[in-house]
């Protein structure tokens, strides 16, 4: 049941009641020039008079500043009270919903139960089928309690409301008795006032250092980039040179060729304005090839292989770009994100014309060499994550496969914006990227494998080193396609294997810690999937 009271109209009301307030102060000290303007006898009774309608109106502005107050308060506490309610009255219908299904599932199981039994089935068959029952029994056990926990908190921010409005009466009460204000009070009011100044002032100093420390971050990453592409040129300029049939002209040519192919890509990608974001409905066939949610971090994966595989019309095509952004709640009303990335879907868009998919050879070498400029891969993910109703404060797991990997490393490195809990992922060249310390990072490599090793070139010897660290793990073994190639050693299906076979190797308390994003954690009890897509303008 909703709580009573509506929080924007009485703040509406409680800023009439500090417009009043202010009005009348102006008014007395207009009163009180007056009274003081001139010292001729003739105005003494204007000014005995105009004196005491100015403590008259003091008197009222006591009034009507503290009644103000109390009602600017008791707004604020009304409508967060209103915001606990909503949210726990949400959980509990999300946790009624499941709680049915597992309440019909133990009916089911328990009536198959007992057929097997009256059939005189094999120990073994019925043994499984009374694992399956204690297994649903203690599920729908889960929900219940989350009903009772969500109960809780609706009645809990009912008092809090009713605790609230005590204290505004009290508050009103306190300024109709005193409206004369000793000086200490006065005194306390201003530093009161100026504490607060203060700590706006800082917080905001906060947020610009870090926005600040995110732009150079992005710059030097630009600039050691830009330098190990240069020195990569020279290099093939110099070896060119050496070929007798080329010559020093010809290898000019073939550098500045290359050269303007790579600030053509960047520019033509970073240029382009935000594309539009909007949620996407997969096709019967698309739904078919869905594995399901990932139950835990040894699968996640899957969720990036998957997400290659949206958004073509053809085989042959990449008409679009789309993610999967997952919410997965836990039993505490604790909300997590998990946020799937897709992989290079479109390597020819200069020579053929772009298809319509951002994650193409453009998007891959902005990201890789000019990260100080905003993609538009990297500025839609951001433009979903805020549709799909991700808070800055709500933790959030990263995952991704090539330039999927690359975006999620990106994100975490470079953007501030949101909580990057953890980053997943494979065959993507983040060792250098400046992750912090706060992010759990689990990167899976190929032996062979080319991509993740492109950051040692570019980071121009400054790093691009398989990282072991307390927040970073990486998994590197060889691929279990390997017979195949490079193609079998840089492949989704294969990475998602190899983080299956090797997940041993990520310490307990980090897949610990990352448990509560996956639905097979026992206190996740709800979880919905949205996809998004855009096109290239």
């Amino acid at each position: 049941m909703a709580l009573p009271g509506n929080p924007d109209a009485l703040a509406d009301r409680a800023a009439t009641y500090v417009s009043s307030a202010s009005r009348i102060d102006r008014a007395a000290d207009d009163l009180r020039a007056l009274a003081y303007a001139s010292t001729a006898k003739s105005l003494d009774a204007i000014r005995e008079r105009s004196g005491q309608v100015a403590r008259d109106l003091d008197d009222a502005h006591g009034r009507y500043r503290g009644t103000a107050d109390a009602l600017v308060e008791y707004a604020a506490a009304l409508r967060a009270a209103h915001r606990r309610a909503d949210a726990a009255d949400a959980a509990e219908a999300t946790a009624e919903r499941y709680g049915a299904q597992a309440e019909t599932q133990v009916t089911t199981l328990t009536r198959h139960l007992r057929s097997l039994e009256d059939a005189d089935a094999p120990a073994g068959t019925i043994e499984a089928a009374e694992r399956r029952l204690d297994d649903a029994r203690r599920s729908a056990d889960r929900y219940d309690s989350a009903r009772t926990t969500a109960r809780e908190e609706h009645e809990s921010a009912r008092r809090d409301m009713e605790a609230a409005a005590q204290r505004a009466m009290s508050l009103i009460d306190s300024a109709l008795d005193a409206t004369n204000e000793g000086w200490l009070d006065r005194v306390g009011h201003f530093f009161a006032e100026i504490g607060g100044f203060l700590d706006d002032l800082g917080r905001w100093i906060g947020d610009f250092l870090e926005d600040l420390w995110d732009e150079l971050q992005r710059l030097v990453a630009t600039v050691l980039a830009i330098l190990g592409t240069v020195l990569i040129l020279v290099l093939v300029y110099a070896l060119l040179s050496l070929i007798p049939v080329i010559g020093p002209m010809i290898a000019a040519l073939v550098v500045g060729i290359l050269a303007g192919f790579l600030l053509g890509s960047i520019l033509s990608d970073v240029t382009k304005k935000d594309p539009a974001v909007d949620e996407y409905d997969r096709t019967s066939d698309e739904e078919l090839t869905d594995r399901g949610e990932p139950s835990d971090l040894a699968h996640v994966l899957k969720d990036a292989g998957y997400v290659d595989s949206l958004g073509h019309l053809t085989n042959d095509s990449a008409d679009e770009t789309v993610i999967k952004v997952t919410k997965v709640v836990d039993a505490d009303g604790v909300v997590r994100w998990r946020v799937a990335l897709p992989s290079t879907q479109e390597w020819l868009s200069r020579f053929n014309g772009d298809q319509g998919a951002v994650n193409d050879l453009d998007s891959n070498l902005a990201l890789m060499l000019t990260p100080s400029l905003r993609s538009q891969y990297e500025r839609a993910v951001l433009a979903a994550m805020q549709q799909a109703g991700v808070g800055a404060d709500d933790p959030v797991m990263l995952v991704g496969f090539s330039q999927g990997g690359i975006m999620a490393g990106h994100l975490a490195a470079y953007n501030s914006d949101y909580t990057w809990d953890a980053v997943v992922v494979a065959g993507a060249p983040i060792d250098s990227m400046p992750i912090p310390s706060t992010t759990k990072v689990v990167s899976v490599q190929h032996d062979w494998d080319p991509v993740p090793r492109l950051d040692s070139t570019i980071a121009v010897g400054t790093g691009g080193y398989a990282q072991q660290t307390p927040n970073w793990t990486t998994i590197q073994q060889a691929s279990p396609l390997a017979a195949a190639g490079v193609s079998g050693i840089h492949n989704a299906a294969a990475y998602n294997q190899t983080l299956q076979d090797g997940i041993s190797q990520v310490p307990t308390s980090t897949q610990d810690a990352l448990s509560g994003y996956f639905i097979g954690d026992e206190s996740a009890y709800g979880y919905d999937s949205t996809y998004y897509s855009w096109k290239e303008d």
